[in-house]
């Protein structure tokens, strides 16, 4: 009899979790039951560049699989970069266009998900661990009553700018999608308005992108250098902050503090439009390398500087979310909660 319950026990079946970003794509298998949302296995990171379409990723990272673990893959939830409504999804900062029914029907699962990649972020940051999230400032105790609606925010400059609101419903939460990252900058200092009308020859529109991002940071770099008359050294985003880190170039961390800077004003200003007295995370690829010139910038003094409503964000905390692949935890989540 023992034999028998035994060789009837049920497989231990995964949900396919992926984060598709404008640089990499990353992948993961979540087990399909239990409440561990961190408990992700067979984490690979691949370059979009190296790959036509979504479909193309999809299946390479499957191919790395073991048959028997491949065969266990129910349902999947892809976190891609750009709106997602709707069956026909644009991948922002790449070429990729896909359907979602034609993606579901190759790959045979019983459920393909496609959400907003800062909304995986957002659902993931209520399960992250202490270790997983570092406060940054303080959180001062002359704010008044915190919001009762439960309201965060979660912000990430990386290949772009992600800003997503999430509301806390009962035991859950919902991600509140949206594309804050293309509203318009806000600068405040002189340099800061000298340097936003430098880009206005370049581009229609300045949005907080294209401050905001790896590209931002470029920009910001590259327009120090027209405004003062200096060469650029660099080129890249990752060589700027390096030089910055390292004190080996005077413009490049005037560049990076420029760009934490007026990070602190959009943090402050979505708090504002969104309500998010409750918390705000920081997300995407670049803070956690440039933690140390965020925390000596002016960053939580911009926050908090609002005017007459500045007392509306004096004790709201901000936290760096420094885990790897907090998108995967968010689209297991999003998995179970079968919305």
């Amino acid at each position: 009899m023992f034999m028998e319950l035994v060789s009837q026990k049920k497989p231990p079946y995964w949900n396919l979790v992926a984060d598709v970003g404008g640089t990499n794509a990353r992948f993961g298998l979540a087990p399909q039951t239990g409440r561990n949302f961190n408990a992700i296995e067979d984490i690979q990171v691949l370059r979009c560049a190296d790959y036509k379409n979504i479909q193309s990723v999809v299946n390479a990272y499957l191919e790395r699989l073991p048959l028997t673990k491949r065969k266990e893959i129910q349902e999947a939830c892809v976190a891609v970069a750009g709106p997602t409504e709707g069956d026909r999804v644009e991948v922002t900062n790449l070429s990729w266009v896909f359907s979602k029914s034609v993606v579901a029907e190759q790959t045979g699962l019983s459920r393909f998900a496609v959400i907003n990649d800062f909304s995986a972020l957002a659902l993931a940051c209520p399960q992250l661990r202490s270790e997983d999230k570092i406060l940054i400032g303080d959180v001062r105790e002359d704010g008044g009553v915190m919001d009762s609606l439960g309201r965060l925010a979660v912000i990430g400059p990386g290949t772009g700018l992600g800003v997503c609101g999430v509301l806390a419903t009962g035991k859950s939460y919902l991600a509140l999608p949206c594309e804050g990252g293309h509203a318009t900058i806000s600068p405040v200092t002189d340099e800061e308005c000298s340097l936003y009308n430098f880009l206005k020859s370049d581009f229609p529109h300045v949005s907080a992108e294209h401050f905001l991002s790896g590209r931002g940071i470029e920009n910001i770099y590259r327009g120090l250098g027209a405004l003062r008359g200096i060469p650029p050294t660099f080129t890249q985003a990752e060589e700027i902050g390096a030089a910055a880190l390292n004190r080996t170039c005077e413009q490049a961390r005037d560049a990076v503090i420029m760009f934490c800077n007026l990070l602190g004003t959009f943090v402050g200003d979505v708090v504002l439009t969104l309500g998010a007295r409750n918390g705000v995370y920081l997300g995407g690829g670049i803070l956690p390398m440039l933690k140390p010139l965020l925390l000596e910038s002016d960053f939580e003094n911009r926050v908090r500087s609002k005017g007459v409503m500045s007392s509306y964000v004096a004790n709201t905390p901000i936290e760096l979310v420094v885990h790897p692949f907090p998108a995967l935890i968010g689209a297991s989540f999003f998995l179970s909660q079968k919305y």
